[in-house]
């Protein structure tokens, strides 16, 4: 397809993989949306921005994202290919879109494109990670204080991913391991001692939502076990969710 043809042009590694199903294309980018992933959008002439995905509309094959200054919005929505690039759990994420309109979103000005006809992804973790689609909670227990609750955003055999907007940088100190409870529903609950590895605030329309990495420490051969069962049933719901979506 010329979207796919005029993007591989613009590659500057050979090890990216196609992905051209829309089903996963979707899941890719609401998993951006999810995540609140980073993401870099430009033009042609090497002009850049930075943007986030703010929503997914699977029915009519188009995605919403931020949009950035009044001049900025004038460059992207007179190129004939507006390109995307970020980071997803670790994964590169590369793709291209014909167009992008101005539209008003929750109030904001934003920019909405069509799904791309394929995308460039590559898995670097050596885990694969699948993100929560639903609402599951992490317990922080902690020593001298009242537990921490906060919200799983994906999950690996090596690892977990947190978000939070009330607990902020300090509450989990990098490096420190914490004893939690992982609680998904039907699924199975999980009580392990995780790492905190990493931390980021995204800023977005006044609000900071917090990102924290975690690793297992420790981990039982039995818990290992439950950890690669959620991460099937979570996938498969995923991946369910997804078709129903579009039929």
């Amino acid at each position: 397809m010329e979207e796919q043809k005029e993007f591989r042009n613009q590659k500057e590694e050979n090890d990216f993989g196609i992905v051209s199903s829309f089903f996963e294309i979707e899941d890719i980018i609401r998993g951006l949306q999810k995540t609140k992933s980073f993401v870099t959008v430009g033009v042609n002439d090497g002009w850049k921005m930075g943007s986030m995905i703010l929503e997914v509309d699977g029915q009519n094959r188009q995605f919403i994202y931020d949009a950035g200054r009044r001049d900025q919005v004038d460059v992207l929505v007179s190129s004939p290919r507006v390109f995307f690039s970020c980071t997803l759990r670790g994964a590169g994420v590369r793709f291209c879109v014909r167009s992008a309109v101005v539209i008003t979103f929750e109030g904001y000005p934003a920019l909405c494109s069509p799904m791309p006809a394929a995308l460039e992804y590559l898995q670097r973790r050596d885990h694969f990670r699948v993100t929560a689609n639903r609402l599951f909670k992490a317990t922080v227990k902690m020593p001298e204080s009242e537990p921490l609750v906060l919200d799983i955003k994906d999950i690996s055999i090596s690892g977990v991913g947190l978000s939070s907007f009330t607990v902020q940088t300090g509450m989990l100190p990098l490096e420190s391991v914490v004893d939690e409870s992982l609680d998904f529903a039907e699924l199975g609950r999980l009580e392990v001692a995780l790492k905190i590895r990493t931390h980021r605030t995204i800023e977005m329309r006044g609000r900071s939502t917090h990102f924290y990495g975690c690793s297992f420490c420790n981990v039982l051969p039995q818990i290992e076990g439950k950890v690669q069962q959620l991460v099937f049933m979570l996938d498969q719901q995923n991946r369910e969710n997804s078709r129903g979506r579009l039929r």
